[in-house]
């Protein structure tokens, strides 16, 4: 990641993204009601705000490079402190946003 970060300096740009990781798709949970239909026993579901999901972290560099890794809720400080590090060692290699010149409307003096 670091060496991602290192090589805008020169060239190309870097795309993170994180998000929430679940690990059923909707095939698997439709499936899984299906079958708790099917043998009539009532199951009580878990609250799903209680629930804690690993971080899915992507990482796009140029056009050949792609990483990504599950950071587990556990980690998840500590991944975003050594994140923020990298940032701000490699802050210098941001550029200046160009901005226009605002025209100044002349009011008449009465």
């Amino acid at each position: 990641m670091a060496k991602a970060f290192e090589d805008t300096k020169t060239k190309n740009s870097v795309y993170l993204t994180m998000k929430r990781h679940t690990y059923s798709t909707k095939k698997i949970r439709a499936a899984e009601e299906a079958a708790e239909t099917a043998a009539g026993d009532s199951v009580m579901k878990t609250d799903e705000k209680d629930k804690e999901y690993p971080t899915m972290v992507r990482l796009t560099h140029g056009t050949k490079t792609k990483l990504s890794t599950l950071v587990q809720p556990q980690d998840l400080d500590r991944f975003m402190v050594q994140y923020t590090n990298i940032i701000k060692i490699n802050m210098d290699a941001l550029k200046k946003k160009e901005r226009k010149k605002a025209v100044k409307a002349k009011k008449a003096t009465a």
